[in-house]
C-alpha cells in the first residue's frame, strides 16, 4: 500500500481511503482477507487513529470493507458482476443468476405529465399510469425506476400483478404486445438528497441515470422508463434483447 503524502493539499483521510481502494483493485488484499488493524495503519502512515477510522468508515459505508465484531475489518465482495437487460427483464435475470432479489412498489397512480407525454409521442393531456419501484439485490438497493404507460391502454393493470411478475412479461402475455425495440440514453451523476433517501443510501454517491423508451412492431412507444442505478460497488454490463 502506498504511503500517504503529508505535503499534499488533499486531506489525510481521503488519501488513505484512496490508497486502500487502489490496493483493493490491485488485489493486494483479497476478498475475505483481514485488513491491518487501525493501530497498525496509523503507525505505518504516521497519522492518528482517528484519521484512519474516518477513512475506514467511509469504505465500510460504501461496502468495500466489512467490520466483524471481535475479529477486525475485512475486504468485502464489493465488485459484483451483473449482466442484465436494463429496465426490461430484471426479475428473469436475477432468477437466472440465483440471486436474492426483491422489489418495493413506491408509487402506482394515474397522472398527467406533459414532458413525459411528449417523450412518448402522446398529447399533453393524455392520462398516464406511473409505476415507481425500488429494486434490491441481496437486500441492498440497486435500482430506482419509474415507468410510464398510457393509462387508456393499461387501465385494468393491477398493482398486485406487479409484486411477483415482470412488467414486460405482463405486457406480452396479458396485453399481447410484443416489444421489439428499445432506445436508451445514459449519463453519470451524483445522487441528490431526494434520490438518496429513496434508495436508502448516503447523499453524494456516484450513480448512473437511464432514460429508455420501448416500442412495439408498429414503432409505437409503449413505455417510458427513467432509472437510477447504483455504481459505487457494482460492475455490470447491459444487454438489450426484447425478443
Amino acid at each position: 500500500m502506498e504511503i500517504i503524502n503529508k505535503n499534499s493539499p488533499l486531506p489525510l483521510y481521503y488519501q488513505l481511503k484512496e490508497n486502500i481502494l487502489k490496493a483493493l483493485k490491485k488485489e493486494e488484499f483479497k476478498v475475505g482477507e483481514r485488513l491491518p488493524a487501525e493501530r497498525e495503519l496509523a503507525e505505518y502512515h504516521n497519522i492518528s487513529r482517528m484519521t484512519v477510522k474516518k477513512a475506514i468508515d467511509i469504505l465500510v459505508d460504501n461496502n468495500y470493507l466489512i467490520r466483524k465484531q471481535g475479529s477486525g475489518t475485512f475486504v468485502n465482495d464489493y465488485q459484483k458482476n451483473y449482466s442484465i437487460s436494463p429496465l426490461l427483464s430484471f426479475s428473469q435475470e436475477m432468477e437466472k443468476k440465483n440471486l436474492n432479489y426483491s422489489s418495493k412498489i413506491l408509487a402506482f397512480k394515474q397522472v398527467q405529465n406533459k414532458k413525459i407525454a411528449a417523450k412518448m409521442n402522446l398529447k399533453a393531456e393524455t392520462k398516464l399510469l406511473e409505476l415507481e419501484r425500488l429494486r434490491l439485490i441481496e437486500k441492498k438497493p440497486f435500482l430506482l425506476e419509474k415507468t410510464f404507460l398510457e393509462f387508456k391502454r393499461f387501465k385494468d393493470l393491477k398493482k398486485e400483478e406487479l409484486k411477483n411478475n415482470s412488467l414486460f412479461e405482463i405486457i406480452k402475455s396479458k396485453y399481447h404486445i410484443q416489444l421489439n425495440k428499445a432506445e436508451a440514453e445514459v449519463e453519470a451523476l451524483i445522487f441528490d438528497q431526494k434520490i438518496s433517501k429513496k434508495m436508502q443510501i448516503k447523499e453524494g454517491l456516484l450513480g448512473l441515470y437511464f432514460e429508455q423508451i420501448s416500442k412495439n412492431k408498429n414503432r409505437e412507444i409503449i413505455e417510458f422508463t427513467s432509472a437510477y442505478y447504483r455504481n459505487d460497488n457494482y460492475k455490470f454490463k447491459f444487454k438489450f434483447d426484447l425478443n
